[in-house]
């Protein structure tokens, strides 16, 4: 009975010894089949509405995830406004569209867009992060982003920059070995960079009630787990050339009627797209998961992840096969499945019980920016 009683309020009891840290782990009660129905009403009332009701959507499924999270007996709540989502994402859409189809027009304009783009970019990612957090509590606190306009553009607009390289590249560059070659290595070496360099942002400027988060150095150990997930791509590159060149052998012998070039392209594409997504994701999911948790802090709390890449695999492997055999119905016990896992591997450790310190955090100042961020724009930007 005592046992049942600590994990129903969100404790998962470990044994500790005198002057050990209080560890306390999440637990996520969310079911497939419950999810279900929100998912299924949430696709189908999208594509009857082209795609409007999506904002209405995410506050659905956002919603449901966190008030499925437990944490010491409390769960999380979304706040956010659907109206203010899909504002945003019009927005967004309307920026994506000019940028695609710029350089068609003339250079002059696709150049423009692009200083469009660095321009309104920082400011964007900002007030994302300050909606995300902002319309996300626990405990009653609100979650918040204290991060000023200058901070946004220091951190974000080089990020953007070395984003957009490759496509200013393709402009200048005359020389046709340099015109894909040297913009592609530049990016490929500075993308674990790039990421690193936007959750450290995402992670430092994080607050809870009047509490900030920290996060320690880690740009090298972004570049080691990258450098392994390029190995395992290049990996499965070369099984998916074996087993496609098996696959045509055996086709051919077996006198059934060859397809056509375009339709090979496109089976072999999708096919190693799954298995580089497959074999890949997880490993970089999971050790980049343990990389950032272990270095984040709030105050004297500390965090950690059990996660491991190899139980991770498995549980993608699964919910890809079924996903397929199923034709995409099985996506909501897959989802499920996987928020199950991610979040329950995290451990809260802390030196007295988390109940103590939470009595001693304090909602933060309400600003008029800050307030006015919360309903402005509702990005979905999960980097």
């Amino acid at each position: 009975m005592h046992h049942e009683l600590t994990v129903e309020s969100g404790w998962l009891p470990e044994p500790r010894s005198a002057g050990a840290p209080h560890v306390v782990s999440p637990i996520f009660t969310g079911r497939g089949s419950e999810y279900f129905r929100i998912w299924v009403v949430n696709v189908l009332l999208t594509l009857l509405t082209l795609s409007l009701y999506s904002a209405w959507a995410k506050v659905r499924k956002a919603r449901y995830f966190r008030n499925n999270t437990q944490l010491d007996g409390h769960v999380f709540d979304y706040h956010g406004n659907p109206v203010a989502i899909l504002r945003g994402r019009l927005i967004a859409f309307a920026l994506f569209t000019a940028y695609s189809w710029a350089f068609e027009f003339s250079t002059p304009a696709g150049l423009v867009m692009l200083a469009t783009l660095c321009v309104s970019g920082p400011w964007l990612f900002l007030r994302a992060q300050q909606f995300s957090l902002g319309n996300t509590s626990f405990r009653g606190l609100r979650f918040g982003f204290r991060s000023r306009v200058r901070e946004a553009y220091w951190t974000v607009l080089p990020v953007i920059a070395l984003w957009l390289f490759p496509t200013v590249a393709t402009v200048f560059v005359t020389l046709e070995g340099s015109r894909v070659l040297i913009p592609t290595l530049v990016w490929a070496l500075a993308l674990p960079w790039m990421h690193y360099r936007l959750k450290a942002y995402q992670r430092r400027y994080a607050a809870y009630g009047d509490r900030r988060f920290t996060l320690a150095p880690a740009m090298l150990r972004f570049y080691g787990v990258y450098a392994r997930g390029l190995g395992l791509v290049l990996l499965a590159f070369a099984f998916m050339i074996v087993a496609a060149v098996v696959a045509v052998f055996v086709w051919r012998r077996l006198g059934t009627p060859a397809l056509s070039l375009r339709a090979e392209s496109v089976i072999i594409s999708v096919g190693l797209a799954l298995l580089v997504y497959v074999v890949t994701w997880p490993y970089l999911a999971a050790r980049l998961q343990q990389v950032v948790w272990s270095r984040t802090r709030l105050g004297t709390i500390a965090f950690r992840t059990e996660i491991e890449a190899v139980r991770l695999f498995r549980i993608v492997f699964k919910n890809v096969m079924l996903t397929l055999l199923t034709c995409g119905l099985y996506w909501p016990w897959a989802a499920v499945a996987l928020a199950r896992y991610r979040i329950e591997c995290i451990r809260v450790e802390s030196d007295i019980p988390l109940s103590g310190l939470a009595a001693h955090v304090e909602a933060a100042p309400v600003t008029a920016a800050g307030e006015g961020a919360s309903d402005l724009f509702g990005f979905d930007i999960g980097l």
